[in-house]
């Protein structure tokens, strides 16, 4: 059998075979780049060597969380390294969030608890920003949980005066279901691929609220922002269109609540694409030019490419690609090269995915379910592209959703439950 015998023969053939070359090299590019961060991390450590790394102040703002608040504030008050301060920012509970928070600052004066009537995450970031005491503010989820060390790893960064914002690892920590198991490798490719090459590019587009650093004279300049539903994104691309660096630190591991249920995790994938077509829109003005920079030049374009476009269009190739095998079979007989081009991306994905889990030391495991994760998540974010599309087109507006709480399953502890204000 000759290599001639698995090249495509139809013009929907080479269609199929050009994307998956395109998805070849793109692969190649990122495994490359997430690679190679490794040696610039180790240079970097060079550089921070026997030097003091600044204060930090965490913004915890906190809407009904009664649920995770105690396990978020014991996992930052117990980091070593910098000195600390922990504000608290209830916004408008009705449950005993406050409560609790008010146990840890009696027993802690490094805890500040603020209230405020509802008002959302950004007002209330923006509330903390007021009462920053350090020259790094870290930004952590009230469903999330911080790792040891982590405030080290993300304030190190600031002895470096071109450093805006620096994201952590955000790893997801909940029930072990099938629905969860898909969004941690999600995550891991997400984390230790596209943000290890985003860094290597000077284009890291977002800094998650469960673990992320920004240098506090900044948040004060250019504050959380109410005009979209993405507010870390949107304070990660001011920042950047500042002309600060944002970084990517896998050392700074938080992990996060996912949703359990299919509903809740369709709400927040929709908030989040409806967020990031808002922050598209609202600084289209950079892309392509000069006043872009970086930014413009690949963040965006990035964002706009893999995000939007080939995330809705995904799924798309896989039904082309089963078609093309449907009408080689309907002649006769499939040659081996009808199948090429789904196995490839398939192999592809698996390849991605095991290299991602290795650069974070994690098990393998999950690669078995890699074509079930692809076979659903493809068409999930695909759906989720298109529906945010058509709501955007017609000015409808998607607001924040509460997602039902269940508590950080961290690995090797019991299931959490609701905490007493005295525990």
């Amino acid at each position: 059998m000759g290599f001639t015998t698995v090249l495509p023969s139809t013009p929907l053939g080479w269609t199929l075979f050009i994307i998956v070359l395109l998805l070849l090299i793109k692969a190649a590019l990122t495994v490359t780049l997430a690679t190679a961060h490794i040696w610039v991390r180790r240079r970097r450590a060079r550089d921070w060597h026997g030097r003091d790394t600044p204060g930090v102040s965490v913004m915890i703002a906190a809407f009904n969380e009664e649920v995770g608040i105690a396990q978020t504030i014991r996992s930052v008050l117990a980091q070593d390294g910098p000195p600390l301060q922990v504000i608290v920012v209830d916004d408008g509970s009705t449950d005993r969030t406050a409560a609790i928070a008010d146990e840890f600052a009696r027993r802690d004066a490094r805890v500040q608890v603020l209230r405020q009537a509802n008002g959302g995450k950004a007002s209330a970031l923006n509330r903390a920003a007021a009462h920053l005491e350090y020259p790094v503010a870290v930004s952590v989820d009230a469903d999330s949980s911080l790792a040891p060390g982590a405030l080290s790893a993300l304030s190190r960064h600031f002895l470096n005066p071109a450093v805006g914002a620096v994201a952590g690892d955000v790893r997801v920590a909940g029930p072990v279901t099938s629905l969860t198991q898909m969004q941690h490798l999600e995550y891991s490719v997400g984390q230790q691929m596209d943000k290890r090459a985003q860094d290597m590019l000077g284009a890291v587009s977002v800094v998650p609220g469960a673990a992320g650093a920004f240098r506090t004279d900044l948040i004060r300049r250019l504050h959380y922002s109410g005009d979209t539903i993405t507010e870390d994104m949107d304070l990660t691309v001011a920042i950047a269109a500042a002309g600060y660096q944002v970084r990517f630190e896998p050392a700074a591991l938080s992990f996060t609540e996912p949703p359990v249920t299919l509903p809740a995790m369709w709400r927040q994938r929709l908030r989040w694409m409806y967020g990031t077509f808002q922050v598209m829109g609202k600084y289209r003005h950079l892309i392509l030019t000069a006043r872009g920079g970086r930014l413009g030049w690949l963040t965006l374009p990035y964002v706009l490419l893999y995000g939007l476009v080939l995330g809705g269009a995904g799924p798309l190739f896989d039904l082309a690609a089963l078609t093309l095998l449907v009408q080689q079979m309907s002649g006769g007989s499939a040659p081996p090269g009808a199948l090429v081009p789904l196995l490839v991306s398939i192999g592809i994905d698996v390849l991605v995915a095991g290299v991602a889990l290795a650069l974070g030391r994690q098990s393998l495991r999950p690669l078995l379910i890699t074509p079930t994760q692809r076979l659903f998540m493809r068409p999930f974010v695909a759906l989720v592209v298109i529906v945010t599309c058509l709501s955007f087109l017609r000015g409808r507006t998607v607001r924040w959703n509460k997602m039902p709480r269940v508590g950080v399953h961290l690995p090797g502890q019991p299931s959490p439950v609701a905490p007493q204000a005295g525990d």
